[in-house]
C-alpha cells in the first residue's frame, strides 16, 4: 500500500498543508480506485478529527441514513465507499482525482458539496462582489447574506455599475413557511420571522440604493440560486433537511452552460410571476 503523503508547496482550503494523495504508484484497476476512495473517507474524517461513530452522523444526510460506526471504519480500510460518502469527503478535502467523470471537480468550474454549510462565508460573499451584469439573492430568506455587514456595499456597488441586482424571497405569509418549519422540526414561526427581519434589512439597502429589487414569491420553495454573473451556488430544498445540510452545486455557464441556463429560465419565471415589497 502506498501511504498518503503531505507535498511541499500545497495548501488545502484553510491555508494549511493539504493532504495529497498519490494514486501514481497504484496499478489502474477498481482495486486501486478503491483504495483512493477509502483514503479520502479516512483524511476528511481526521481532518474534522471525528471518531468513527462522530463522521458516521456527519454522513448521515448525504446518504439519507446513518451508517454504523463500523461500516465507516470497513470504507476506511477496504474501501468502496458509497458515492455520497466519497462526495462528503470530498468536500472536506479538496478535489478528488478523477472527479470530473462524478460530477464534481475542482478546476473545471463544477464542484460538489455535501452540505450548503460546508461553504464558507467568504466564498459565498466573493461569488457575488464585483458583478457587473447579474446578482441573484433567491432562496427562502438567504438570512446569512441579509445580516452580513459587507453586503449592503457589495450590492450597492454593483447596482451602481449597472448590476441587475434582484433579490427574491418566500413571503412570510405563504402557507409554505409554515410547512418548511413543520418539516425541518422548527417551531411555528421561525421560517416567517426569519424572512421578515431579513427583508427588513434588504429593504434598507433597496432604499438606499433604489436601483436594486426585492420581490416575494407565493408558492412552495424549491431551490436556492445565488449568482454573480457568470458563477451560481445552486442548493435545491430538501424536505426534511435543514437548509445547511442540503447539497450544493457550484456551477459557472463556461463549464455547465446548460444546466445554468436553465437556473436562468427557472429564476426569471419566478420573478416575473413575483410581487415588488413595499
Amino acid at each position: 500500500m502506498t501511504a498518503s503523503r503531505k507535498r511541499p508547496g500545497v495548501t488545502g482550503p484553510d491555508g494549511g498543508s493539504a493532504e495529497v494523495i498519490s494514486i501514481r504508484a497504484r496499478a489502474g484497476g477498481p482495486a486501486g480506485w478503491e483504495r483512493v476512495a477509502a483514503e479520502y473517507v479516512a483524511s476528511a474524517r481526521t481532518a474534522l478529527g471525528m471518531t468513527h461513530a462522530e463522521y458516521a452522523e456527519y454522513l448521515a444526510p448525504a446518504l439519507g441514513r446513518s451508517p454504523l460506526p463500523g461500516t465507516v471504519a470497513r470504507w476506511e480500510q477496504a474501501g468502496n465507499p458509497p458515492p455520497a460518502a466519497l462526495l462528503a469527503s470530498q468536500a472536506v478535502t479538496g478535489s478528488l482525482p478523477g472527479a470530473a467523470g462524478l460530477g464534481g471537480a475542482g478546476d473545471d468550474g463544477v464542484r460538489l458539496y455535501s452540505g450548503r454549510g460546508l461553504i464558507s462565508r467568504e466564498q459565498w460573499n466573493t461569488i457575488i462582489a464585483g458583478s457587473t451584469g447579474q446578482l441573484w439573492l433567491y432562496g427562502m430568506a438567504e438570512f446569512g447574506y441579509a445580516t452580513d455587514d459587507e453586503v449592503p456595499a457589495i450590492l450597492a456597488e454593483a447596482a451602481g455599475a449597472g448590476c441587475s441586482v434582484r433579490v427574491l424571497l418566500l413571503d412570510p405569509d405563504c402557507p409554505a413557511a409554515a410547512a418548511v418549519d413543520a418539516d425541518e422540526g422548527s417551531p411555528q414561526g421561525t421560517l416567517p420571522a426569519r424572512i421578515r427581519a431579513a427583508l427588513a434589512r434588504f429593504t434598507a439597502m433597496r432604499d438606499a440604493c433604489p436601483a436594486i429589487g426585492v420581490r416575494t414569491y407565493n408558492t412552495h420553495p424549491t431551490v436556492s440560486i445565488v449568482r454573480g454573473d457568470g458563477a451560481m451556488l445552486v442548493t435545491p430544498y430538501l424536505r426534511y433537511f435543514l437548509g445547511g445540510n442540503s447539497p450544493t452545486v457550484a456551477l459557472t455557464a463556461a463549464a455547465a452552460p446548460g444546466i445554468f441556463n436553465r437556473y436562468e429560465r427557472h429564476f426569471e419565471s419566478m420573478w416575473d410571476n413575483s410581487r415588488e415589497r413595499d
